[in-house]
């Protein structure tokens, strides 16, 4: 699905969104009251109220992702790019201009877990009556075109191809299918040029009908409504949509027995460096402590330790920074820098003797230091009606507890430091790392 901007009524919106900013930035949540049902085919709803803003925002999330492409690699992120292009009533032009005409936005994404797909519009009710009926249009009643779909895999195939031409994308692609192997997280979200241009409109079809169903739905929404308004959009959102079922779960992946290395030939001034292992899932007990971890590891930018001294001490890099990215299965933690090809040796030396420091011990002090930056800051992770319904969509979607963003800051105070090394030693093995690098190695 396209990103459709507004033009006629963007000019109304974004006076809105700056005549309340100051006053909204200034009373920024504290808390947030998560609500939750579930709609009659099935869809787990959260909500949030946020009255400080006359907006709406919606959030429909789908276990679609692409671990659920099979062999046909691709046709997720193809079902979601087509999704809302055309509906049976209005061709793409009409339904684009229809779009703008309201200052509504309405959007779609796809990652490896979920395809998610956005509305944004006023509260206005000449506004929200229509923008409703159109996002349920995009789910319920686009239609999967021929021409649509030829032109869209011209696109995607153009995309892939320029990928292939770039060393950071090309050591991320090879870093996924080295540490995931045979396991659906391995192969490109996107797909690659061979499996896209395989694609037929009825393996999209297909994937539609199996996948974008109530019952494998979630609905976050935020904004200016009250309860029993949000109640009735939930219903409204995927009315016309088949109740279906869940598909079965992701399979366990098996994180590799020894360590693995890749190294590849390109012709760049860089080399792109990617270093990592499967991590947690979402949800795990453990990944407070290795959040916080890894803030101190390389997640803080310049607070880091290996900003410190891969960047810092050395200037071997411009940046470096590492993340856990869990997902419903464990997902990976990795570490990603670029440096010049006859650097990339120590670059790699100094990250391998900073994690093996890191693991044994750390400074108290500045653990502390990290973690009061991480309280202290954790308001603005939640300051905005787009942050809240990220996060209530992952709380959704993972089957996280409703007081996960009370529950997270207090998580954090109250670890110690050898909580904190009693969980990465647990979880992390340096000796097993999945390496790529890619460029000119010396």
């Amino acid at each position: 699905m396209l990103k459709k901007q507004s033009n006629k009524q963007l000019f109304s919106l974004f006076a809105v969104v700056s005549l309340f900013f100051l006053a909204f930035t200034q009373s920024a949540y504290a808390t947030v009251k998560i609500e939750t049902w579930q709609t009659q085919g099935g869809a787990k709803v959260l909500y949030v109220y946020a009255p400080e803003l006359p907006m709406l925002d919606i959030q429909v999330s789908f276990d679609a992702g692409s671990a659920r492409d099979g062999d046909k690699w691709g046709q997720a992120s193809m079902t979601t790019a087509l999704l809302g292009l055309k509906t049976n009533q209005y061709d793409e032009t009409e339904l684009s201009q229809k779009i703008n005409d309201l200052g509504a936005q309405i959007g779609g994404s796809v990652g490896r877990d979920m395809a998610s797909f956005s509305l944004r519009t006023l509260t206005r009710e000449s506004i929200l009556t229509p923008a409703l009926s159109l996002f349920n249009a995009t789910l319920t009643d686009s239609v999967f075109d021929q021409a649509i779909f030829e032109r869209e895999v011209q696109r995607r195939v153009v995309g892939l191809k320029r990928q292939d031409l770039n060393p950071g994308s090309l050591a991320s692609k090879t870093f996924w299918q080295e540490l995931y192997g045979d396991h659906p997280y391995a192969h490109p979200v996107y797909g690659t040029v061979k499996t896209v241009e395989s694609l037929k409109l009825s393996d999209l079809e297909g994937f539609y009908k199996q996948y974008i169903v109530t019952q494998n739905a979630t609905i976050a929404i935020v904004g200016d409504i009250n309860s029993k308004q949000a109640k009735a959009i939930s219903e409204q959102v995927l009315k016309g949509l088949p109740k279906g079922k869940k598909p079965q779960p992701i399979p366990v992946p098996a994180a590799p027995k020894k360590a693995q290395e890749v190294t590849i030939d390109f012709n760049s001034s860089q080399t792109h460096f990617k270093q990592g292992q499967i991590g947690v899932e979402r949800g795990h007990p453990d990944y407070y402590a290795l959040f916080l971890g890894n803030h101190l590891l390389g997640g803080s930018g310049f607070g880091s330790l290996l900003m410190e001294e891969v960047r810092e001490k050395r200037g071997l890099v411009y940046g470096v920074g590492s993340g856990f990215s869990p997902m419903k299965q464990a997902g990976p933690w990795l570490v990603s820098l670029s440096t010049k090809n006859d650097s990339a040796q120590e670059a790699k030396k100094v990250v391998n003797d900073t994690i093996k420091a890191f693991m044994k011990d750390f400074d108290a002090t500045h653990f502390e230091a990290i973690k009061d930056n991480l309280i202290g800051g954790f308001p603005l992770r939640i300051d905005s009606n787009g942050k809240i319904i990220s996060y209530i969509a992952m709380i959704g979607f993972y089957d996280l507890p409703l007081d996960y963003l009370d529950t997270f800051p207090k998580e954090i105070k109250a670890l110690s430091k050898q909580q904190v090394l009693d969980a990465w030693n647990r979880h992390i093995d340096v000796s097993k790392m999945t390496t790529v690098m890619v460029g000119q190695v010396k």
